[in-house]
């Protein structure tokens, strides 16, 4: 077997980077196989026996990888001889370390911000000094700057083991067609969404407390608004007052479900902040979910306090700091100057299409597991 992948969400529709990445891996590597322990569907807010529903819809769609997976426990990787073992995530390579070092297997895994990744916990960074010490540690691919200069500067990792590939693997939904923003001008409706999973209480961490300190300004203002929250949080996280009519709780939306509501709004609002969730955690720049808004037109307001992008000019991307009076400024602007709302909303979907698409994403990483296969 040339690729062995372990995961512990495949085909989850919610985690759509990790579906879209892992199904065209086992496309096009003839050789390979993936085996799947469930155990990230809670943090999802699934049930682990939803699991068994995604399996049914993967072998509906997409048979060929359907018999290439294997659900089942981690000692299931004892079955196999692979050239590499392939996963993402620090919690999870970790996780295989003492069969891969038992077997013998070398192994290549993406470290993307969250999965127990956090650069002032003493505890997982010695997880991580032991991955990158195991003999069978081929390499690492890394999504942002921050994560390379923190294996490098922080934990001595060779460079030429470390491959850096800005963004990441998402679903091509919104490819397959020319789409064109759904301005509902018409209405007079300015439409704003928010869209992220929840991990801590009230979403601190995502910034769901500034979403909704802003949203409650512009509507002291006078503004006919709606505003669409997305993901794990309701009514019951932050009180929203008499002005529930203005809010849409959507909660949790498979990957597929994602463009039919983005394609309906003007600004998505992601004002997340580092080092809350864990003193050490942060995310990745973008997230994922403002990727698949901005695939579809809508203007991205979000925060970069790690100064993470170098790829996105202001007139594709609207940074602001973690305050709302600050990105109610931006919404205002953006309000009132319906000419810069379209520019923009062709701007940022032209880039990231760019970006993010699979003849990118996906060759860099075929390439890179290719080289350490062969």
């Amino acid at each position: 077997m040339d690729l062995l992948i372990y995961d512990s969400a495949f085909p989850n529709r919610i985690s759509g980077f990790r579906l879209s990445e892992f199904t065209l891996l086992l496309e096009y590597f003839k050789k390979s196989k993936i085996v799947v322990t469930p155990t990230d569907y809670p943090f999802l807010g699934q049930n682990i026996s939803v699991h068994r529903e995604d399996l049914k819809h993967l072998k509906k769609n997409n048979r060929t990888v359907y018999k290439k997976t294997i659900a089942g426990s981690i000692l299931n990787l004892n079955r196999f001889s692979p050239k590499i073992l392939y996963c993402v995530f620090l919690h999870i390579i970790y996780k295989c370390l003492p069969l891969l070092e038992k077997n013998r297997i070398n192994f290549i895994f993406t470290l993307y911000p969250g999965g127990g990744f956090d650069v002032e916990n003493k505890t997982t960074i010695a997880q991580l000094e032991r991955v990158i010490s195991s003999p069978f540690f081929m390499a690492v691919i890394v999504t942002q700057k921050f994560t390379k200069d923190f294996l490098v500067e922080k934990l001595g990792c060779p460079e030429e083991k470390i491959h850096f590939i800005f963004g990441c693997v998402i679903p091509q939904l919104s490819f397959k067609v020319s789409r064109v923003r759904k301005f509902k001008k018409e209405q007079d409706v300015f439409n704003i969404c928010f869209c992220a999973a929840k991990y801590m209480e009230k979403g601190l961490d995502k910034g769901y407390d500034i979403f909704i300190d802003m949203a409650k300004k512009l509507i002291l203002k006078g503004y006919i608004m709606k505003f669409t929250i997305i993901g794990g949080f309701n009514q019951a996280d932050i009180d929203v007052g008499d002005n529930q009519e203005y809010f849409d709780f959507l909660g949790y939306k498979k990957y597929d479900e994602l463009s039919d509501i983005f394609l309906f709004q003007d600004v998505i609002i992601s004002p997340n902040r580092p080092f809350i969730l864990a003193k050490g955690a942060f995310d990745g720049f973008p997230l994922g979910t403002v990727i698949e808004a901005c695939l579809n037109g809508v203007v991205p307001i979000v925060t970069d306090e790690l100064l993470q992008n170098s790829y996105f000019k202001d007139d594709e991307v609207i940074i602001t700091k973690p305050n709302s009076e600050e990105i109610v400024f931006h919404v205002e602007n953006l309000m009132f100057n319906e000419h810069k709302l379209y520019q923009m909303s062709d701007n940022v979907q032209k880039k990231f299409q760019k970006i993010y698409n699979n003849d990118y994403q996906m060759q860099e990483r075929i390439n890179v597991l290719n080289q350490y296969i062969k």
